[in-house]
C-alpha cells in the first residue's frame, strides 16, 4: 500500500511537471496592455520564439509600440511576423552559439538595412577576434541611424572587428562620431576618419608589441579630436580638442613643433 501511494505520489508529480512545461508562459504585461486578435498573435508568437531560443522581448515591446501608436491590428501583427522573420534570419546569420544579445543585435542591423552577410562575416570572425558580436552590431546599427550607408557603414565596422577591436574601443568610436557631428562633420566622414585613425593606433601596438591582439596601451583606447591619425580628412569642426598627449594640432599650414 505505501508503496502504491508513493509511486502514485511520484507519477502525479512526473505528470504536472510535464504539464508545467507544456503550458505557454504568462508574461502579465501582455495580458494586462493587449487584446483581442494582437494578443493572441503575440502570446502565439512569444512561445514560438521561446522554443527556438529567440530574444521575445523585442516583440513584446513592438506590440506595445504599435497599440501604444494606435496602429491597426493587420499592421502590428504584419509588423510583429517581419520581427520574427529577422530575429530567425539573424540567429540562422550568427550561428547556432549566438547570444540572445548577439541575435537581438543582428535582428536590428537587418532592419537598419545591413546585408545578411555582413552578419555572417562578423561570425566567421568571432574565433579570431574575442569579441562581443552585439556591441558591433548596435554601433553598426547607431551608425545608420545617423545617416551612412549601410554597406559603407558595415564595412568599416566589419574591418575594425578583423583588427581586434575591442568593445571599448567600438563604443568609444561611437562617442567620437557623435562629438565629430556634434562639431560639424558629416556622419559618413566622421565614421571614415575615425575608423581609419583606430584601425591605425591598433595596428601600431601591436606592431610595437605594447599591447596584446586587440587591446591598445592606456591612451589609446579611443581616438578623440586631437589625434592627428583620427582627424584624417576630418573638417575643422572636428578638430582643435586636446589630444590625449595634451597637446594641439598645429593651425593649417604651420610645421608641428616637435
Amino acid at each position: 500500500m505505501t508503496r502504491r501511494i508513493v509511486n502514485g505520489a511520484v507519477f502525479g508529480a512526473s505528470l504536472l511537471g510535464s504539464l508545467a512545461m507544456t503550458q505557454p508562459v504568462i508574461d502579465p504585461r501582455v495580458d494586462s496592455r493587449l487584446s483581442g486578435r494582437v494578443h493572441d498573435v503575440v502570446m502565439a508568437m512569444l512561445d514560438s520564439a521561446r522554443n527556438d531560443g529567440l530574444p521575445t522581448e523585442p516583440l513584446v515591446q513592438k506590440a506595445f509600440e504599435g497599440v501604444g501608436k494606435g496602429a491597426p491590428s493587420g499592421l502590428i501583427i504584419s509588423a510583429l511576423h517581419d520581427y520574427l522573420s529577422d530575429l530567425r534570419r539573424a540567429r540562422t546569420a550568427l550561428g547556432p552559439t549566438a547570444s540572445i544579445a548577439d541575435v537581438e543585435a543582428g535582428a536590428l542591423a537587418l532592419r537598419n538595412k545591413i546585408d545578411v552577410h555582413y552578419l555572417e562575416r562578423l561570425r566567421a570572425t568571432k574565433a579570431a577576434a574575442p569579441l562581443r558580436i552585439a556591441t558591433a552590431l548596435n554601433v553598426l546599427s547607431y551608425i545608420r541611424g545617423i545617416g551612412v550607408h549601410p554597406d559603407t557603414a558595415a564595412n568599416v565596422i566589419t574591418s575594425l572587428v578583423l583588427a581586434s577591436a575591442t568593445d571599448d574601443q567600438l563604443l568609444a568610436l561611437k562617442d567620437d562620431i557623435e562629438r565629430d557631428i556634434a562639431g560639424g562633420v558629416s556622419a559618413a566622414l566622421a565614421l571614415s576618419a575615425r575608423g581609419q585613425g583606430l584601425t591605425a593606433l591598433i595596428a601600431a601596438a601591436q606592431n610595437n608589441g605594447g599591447a596584446p591582439s586587440g587591446t591598445l596601451p592606456s591612451g589609446l583606447g579611443s581616438t578623440r579630436a586631437g589625434d592627428p591619425a583620427a582627424n584624417a580628412g576630418v573638417g575643422a569642426g572636428a578638430v582643435g580638442a586636446v589630444s590625449p598627449g595634451g597637446s594641439k594640432p598645429a593651425p593649417a599650414g604651420e610645421p608641428k613643433k616637435p
